[in-house]
């Protein structure tokens, strides 16, 4: 009744038509949309699909995997006008299935949505997709292969000893675990030297955030399912993530899936910043001039920044800013697993970013592994290093 009212209108104009034009109109007009649609049930949200594949495409100025690639079909919008061919059966060529992953789900689209889409998200459906359709380009195939085998995305080459049990459990997360022992070492230390009561894994498992980001559900769930036992075995209060992803993946997307966890969760900003305030530690100054660099995941998806920031300013950093900060972030490239399906994007995405912060100062300052991992060739430090530097003992 109510969409009869709001098109009035059209059943005004057709009552002036002949009778075929009016029939056609009618018939299109109430079932035309069957036509648009895939016959069968889709993990990809269509509707979404649809209006932003039609969209005039604002996003396309501020997408950092167009803006490496200078390729048109590498905008937000022709990405989705691929999807739904996809979805509709009516491509199938391995490289419309590659571009798919070309996505390192910055949500810097999301900035300029009018109906605040994230195409990184909206790929998620259509990766699921393509992995029921047994379509999985072999690459993608590999990640998940190594994933499942090692548990981790690559070799652990750092081990924590401690308590298994404890108010606080430290989530490091699998870049910490493989390749960037040194914020696990500093977060150690500044638990240790605040006085914390803390927990670690025994085996420490990935958060699944790969799997889900690739299509892989089913083996997401199967890893959400053991990170919650043993997180409930560690009889933890609070779980404090180094990575911004892990955070985002236990906080908002567990419950998605039904897997609930008790423990508040908190990043390590905002951690570090939670002693600070209640003088759990001591802070001297550091008297060091840095940019910050706010990964994506934190300042978009956890709306986290003003606590790492506050953070900088207690230890003594000079605190510049770059152009394009907090919410308006540029992606250091490895978001999104960009750097494993597509490293030679993601590379020139880290780049691109690097000349921006070099121009405001030579040291940068994050909170996030893949983002210090990203800029390695430069002067950079994690958070919880910084704090380390200005902890007085």
């Amino acid at each position: 009744m109510e969409k009869t009212k709001k098109y009035a209108w059209v059943m005004d104009a057709l009552s002036k038509t002949p009778l075929p034009v009016k029939l056609r109109a009618m018939k299109k007009f109430l079932a035309g949309e069957k036509e648009y649609l895939p016959e069968k049930k889709t993990n990809a949200d269509m509707d979404a699909i649809i209006k932003c594949s039609l969209c005039p495409n604002m996003c396309k100025f501020d997408c950092p995997v167009l803006e490496a690639e200078k390729n048109e079909a590498l905008s937000p919008s022709a990405k989705m006008r691929i999807a739904y061919f996809i979805e509709k059966g009516l491509i199938g060529s391995e490289d419309s299935f590659e571009l798919m992953y070309k996505c390192c789900s910055c949500d810097a689209c999301r900035q300029w949505c009018p109906f605040e889409f994230s195409v990184g998200d909206i790929l998620k459906g259509v990766r699921a997709d393509i992995v029921e359709e047994n379509k999985t380009p072999e690459k993608i195939l590999e990640i998940k292969e190594k994933l499942e085998k090692n548990h981790i995305m690559d070799e652990k080459s750092f081990e924590v000893r401690g308590s298994r049990k404890g108010e606080i459990l430290y989530f490091m997360g699998c870049v910490v675990q493989s390749k960037r022992k040194e914020i696990g070492e500093a977060m150690i230390k500044i638990f240790d030297m605040a006085g914390e009561e803390y927990a670690v894994m025994e085996e420490e498992w990935c958060c699944g955030a790969p799997l889900y980001n690739l299509g892989f559900i089913n083996e997401f769930k199967e890893f959400a399912k053991h990170n919650v036992e043993k997180i409930k075995e560690s009889e933890c209060k609070v779980m404090i993530c180094s990575c911004p992803t892990c955070a985002y993946i236990f906080k908002q997307i567990y419950p998605q899936f039904g897997f609930k966890i008790k423990a508040k969760i908190m990043h390590s900003s905002e951690y570090l910043f939670d002693i600070i305030q209640n003088k759990k530690i001591e802070v001297g100054s550091v008297e060091k001039e840095c940019v910050y660099h706010d990964p994506c995941t934190l300042a978009r998806k956890l709306g986290i920044e003003k606590e790492p920031r506050e953070v900088l300013r207690n230890v003594g950093i000079i605190l510049k800013e770059a152009y394009f900060n907090k919410k308006d972030t540029k992606c250091c490239g490895h978001g999104g697993q960009l750097s494993r399906t597509n490293p030679d994007i993601a590379e020139k995405i880290a780049e691109n970013r690097i000349k921006e912060l070099a121009e405001v100062a030579k040291c940068i300052v994050t909170a996030c592994p893949s983002c210090k991992t990203a800029f390695e060739n430069w002067e950079v430090y994690d958070l919880s290093e910084v704090v380390l530097m200005g902890m007085i003992e």
